[in-house]
């Protein structure tokens, strides 16, 4: 599906318009970039860096100019690039983060364990989003709105950022946070999108069904919940023993 059509199926009207939540989610960072006293990654523009390749994509697509029809990949190989680009620009992401300003990375004091602990994290969020988007046929919305889900397993399970914010006099800026969280992971998760064309995904043998977006977002939140427990329960444990890892401070 080409042209006009796939553009308003691409990005909707109303509270399901992804151009609203990109710009919410980036007024989020600019204020908190703004107020924030946390330690900061001296990497911090790679993040401005992905979310300006998935915006120019974006706009590529709405004036009916999608990058994807210029990169034309094989089908067999499309998988491949895109379980690739959804790990590599993972870790463009979390270079952007740091515990405490030294090392680099969102998992670890120190660079090297944070980025060995995060594999065990973004390599299956990659392979479980491709296998999403075959079975199920969908497009850059509905992954993006798919990594909105998996953000929440950060922002009310793991971290309680969101949770807290709710319950604080700034409970008003949780729209924000929660538009913030939703562009930071379709910053790796759906922005491969915008060079790999999403049907060379789909498993053709299967009929196309429709799917709401509140369902991808259940989706979301259920595959990233069971890949944290994953992590928590056998990845993080065995790679902290092969490596020998220092715990964090």
């Amino acid at each position: 599906m080409t042209g006009p059509m796939k553009t308003r199926t691409m990005f909707s009207r109303g509270l399901w318009n992804i151009w609203f939540w990109v710009v919410a989610g980036l007024t989020f960072w600019a204020l908190n970039s703004a107020i924030s006293t946390d330690p900061r990654s001296r990497y911090w523009p790679a993040e401005l860096g992905l979310y300006t390749l998935m915006l120019g994509g974006m706009w590529a697509d709405a004036r009916g100019h999608p990058i994807s029809q210029f990169v034309r990949l094989p089908r067999v190989v499309a998988p491949f690039v895109y379980v690739f680009l959804v790990w590599l620009f993972g870790m463009v992401y979390e270079l952007t983060l740091t515990v405490n300003g030294e090392g680099v990375g969102g998992l670890h004091p120190s660079t090297v364990p944070s980025f060995l602990l995060a594999q065990g994290d973004y390599i299956p969020i990659a392979i479980v989003a491709y296998f999403v988007i075959r079975q199920t046929h969908a497009s850059f919305k509905e992954v993006f709105f798919l990594a909105g889900g998996k953000s929440l397993t950060e922002g009310i399970v793991f971290t309680g950022v969101l949770v807290s914010q709710i319950a604080s006099p700034f409970f008003f800026l949780s729209p924000l946070t929660l538009a913030y969280y939703t562009l930071a992971y379709a910053s790796f998760i759906a922005a491969p999108l915008v060079l790999v064309d999403a049907e060379l995904l789909w498993d053709t043998s299967l009929q196309p069904k429709r799917y709401s977006v509140p369902f991808f977002w259940a989706l979301g939140f259920v595959l990233a919940f069971a890949i944290r427990i994953f992590w928590g329960l056998v990845y993080g444990p065995l790679v902290t023993r092969l490596f020998n890892l220092p715990p964090p401070l």
